[in-house]
């Protein structure tokens, strides 16, 4: 069997932790393609065509090993929570051929209790087959904090990584922020660069970041020498400050400078502002106070 169809054959179980598992599912049941909608939460928002239509010709040939997961929304309703690639590859396939042997689905319906508990299984169910892209990863994750009041140490322990890893992965967001940074984004979501190759631009002034981005294309440079690159430039920045007449452009550098290094080093979100006399505060973010007490103890009091 070619590694394709044993990923076909994964057991659900396999898939998502114990502590939030199928548990006692009843035997599988056949239902109606014309039933189930797509998961509305389902952080991967594209298919890769070329692995899609390699699932096709897999369903042609062996049909689907692999029970899909529903939960019921109404009557005679069920929605997708995991097996977005095969839901949508029989759907194709039943467009295609108009076969009704295309139009039945093996799937487990799944009593689930909340949104945000949804929402984590699509998003473990993906993690676990590695297709999600970064940005759909860090837009999973920026769900789970902002719409279901979850820290970025309650998203950890669920999903099973560190604390900064999804703080990190959030912060790829703010690449949206600018036209510079949207352009990385794209790149990332079609898989053109690396997270590694571009963390150290972020909060780079958005002018430096499209100057090193083009060097990252030009020279396929490596995550090591980017994090190089993005240092002599925060070096330059820092030999500004002992400068007295700093021109307002030089000031936002410097700022983009501080936010980056802070945000770095107290694993969250910082921002800095000043008014036009020149006083200013800085803003540090926080899900909740058991995170506050954990940045003072660990990063601040230490």
């Amino acid at each position: 069997m070619n590694n394709k169809n044993k990923e076909l054959g994964k057991g659900i179980k396999a898939l998502i932790r114990e502590d939030i598992s199928l548990g006692d599912a009843p035997s599988n049941i056949m239902m109606s393609i014309e039933k189930v909608i797509p998961n509305r939460k389902n952080p991967r928002k594209n298919f890769n065509k070329e692995k899609l239509e390699e699932l096709k010709q897999s369903i042609l040939q062996h049909g689907i090993l692999q029970p899909l997961v529903v939960r019921k929304i109404e009557d005679d309703k069920y929605e997708l929570i995991a097996g977005g690639r095969r839901f949508e590859a029989i759907t194709q396939l039943f467009k295609e051929y108009k076969d009704l042997k295309f139009k039945e689905i093996p799937v487990f319906v799944k009593d689930v209790n909340s949104e945000k508990e949804m929402m984590e299984l699509a998003l473990i169910e993906n993690l676990q087959r590695d297709d999600l892209n970064p940005i759909e990863e860090a837009m999973a994750y920026h769900e789970l904090k902002e719409n279901h009041n979850m820290s970025d140490k309650e998203i950890a322990n669920h999903i099973g990584k560190s604390r900064s890893t999804i703080s990190n992965m959030i912060r790829l967001l703010s690449f949206n922020k600018t036209e510079e940074g949207k352009v990385i984004v794209d790149a990332l979501k079609n898989s053109k660069v690396t997270i590694g190759q571009v963390r150290p631009l972020l909060d780079l002034n958005p002018k430096i970041q499209k100057s090193i981005f083009k060097k990252i294309q030009d020279r396929n440079m490596s995550a090591r020498q980017v994090e190089k690159e993005a240092k002599r430039y925060k070096d330059l920045g820092a030999s500004k400050i002992q400068r007295k007449n700093q021109n307002s452009e030089d000031y936002e550098e410097l700022i983009a400078i501080y936010i980056v290094n802070l945000s770095r080093y107290l694993e969250t979100s910082i921002n800095i502002t000043k008014n036009k006399n020149g006083k200013g505060k800085i803003t540090i973010d926080y899900q909740n106070e058991e995170e506050l007490a954990q940045i003072i103890k660990n990063k601040i009091l230490k």
